[in-house]
């Protein structure tokens, strides 16, 4: 979830003790245990739409990293796919996409940024149609597994959005909530009161929320909730939470310091090696995580497609989507990605 972070923020939290008890263990990251395909077919995507065939007797493309996009060797701008996965116990690992953000870090000019994409953007998903951008990882798996998946969400964002993507972080809710028990919480300021009675629980059912305004102390499972809620606003509020969240959490992993992180580690990494997947190396983790660390936070700049940047459209089947609009938004991602 996190939703929900890592990269930038997440990275330096979620993965910075993880990625240390790695390197004492001598273990690559990318041959974490516990991958499971899906079972059966396509799961079903919350809310998702039947996919609209390029053509009648169209089959699907097994997708394949974009060939002019090339692994980061530690010193140029690496742009990093993060999905927030929606999975429930129990599920397979590749399911819905709760949440996704390009996580952008370049070490020449020593800034970083955030771009989050709304679920409910309608995309040409390469070799399936038009469907939500948060469908794309779960059509990718279908015949597969997760990189796979992973493959044709990176395609989906990069031929979309025109953001050369190199990399990917999955994480799950488990994940997500544990390394934020694990820092001991995190602080957040939460601007206005957040009342949702149809908050989900973890069984399809409702688990009431309610969040004071102001500064608040918050374990894994309520900085959870408070990024993912969406009822009692918008869901570009929530992708603003959603980073506020990530930032708070990077502070905290900061502020305890190297020391602090390295006793943590071994238990970080217990608990959350089966929630998280990634195609980074070790020593790229590693290096990613200094860099991030590094990092002023006036260099960081955090952005949402948002209701500037998108339209709303409801499609032949009667689904409301989002639309892109061209004419405002490359301008912000041209500005974000330095292209």
């Amino acid at each position: 979830m996190l939703s929900v972070a890592f990269v930038l923020s997440a990275i330096a939290v979620l993965f910075f003790a993880y990625l240390t008890v790695q390197h004492l263990m001598s273990e690559p990251l990318d041959e974490l245990s516990g991958d499971e395909p899906l079972d059966g077919g396509l799961q079903q995507v919350e809310g998702g739409l039947a996919p609209v065939p390029i053509n009648a007797g169209a089959t699907s493309i097994a997708p394949t990293p974009l060939p002019t996009i090339g692994a980061w060797e530690g010193n140029e701008r690496v742009n990093i796919l993060l999905l927030g996965i929606d999975r429930r116990p129990g599920e397979a690992f590749v399911s819905r996409t709760d949440s996704m953000m390009v996580i952008s870090v370049d070490p020449q000019t020593d800034t970083a940024s955030i771009l989050s994409i709304p679920r409910d953007l309608y995309v040409q998903i390469p070799g399936y149609g038009q469907d939500r951008i948060n469908t794309a990882l779960v059509y990718g798996a279908r015949e597969g597994d997760y990189l796979d998946g992973a493959a044709l969400a990176m395609q989906t964002v990069s031929s979309n959005l025109g953001i050369p993507i190199n990399h990917f972080v999955l994480v799950d809710f488990g994940a997500f909530v544990r390394t934020i028990d694990l820092l001991e919480g995190i602080d957040v300021q939460v601007p206005y009161e957040i009342n949702d009675s149809m908050y989900p629980d973890m069984d399809y059912g409702y688990d009431p929320l309610y969040i004071p305004a102001g500064l608040q102390h918050f374990d894994g499972q309520t900085a959870l909730k408070y990024a993912r809620t969406r009822h009692a606003d918008s869901d570009f509020n929530r992708a603003y939470r959603q980073q506020q969240v990530l930032f708070a959490a990077r502070s905290k992993a900061l502020s305890l310091g190297l020391t602090q992180m390295l006793v943590r580690a071994p238990s970080l990494y217990r608990e959350v090696e089966d929630g998280v997947r990634t195609d980074l190396s070790l020593e790229q983790i590693l290096r990613l995580a200094k860099t991030i660390g590094d990092i002023p936070s006036e260099n960081m700049r955090n952005e949402v497609l948002d209701q500037d940047y998108v339209t709303s459209f409801r499609t032949p089947g009667g689904a409301s989507v989002l639309l892109l609009n061209a004419d405002t938004a490359m301008p912000l991602i041209q500005s974000l990605f330095n292209q």
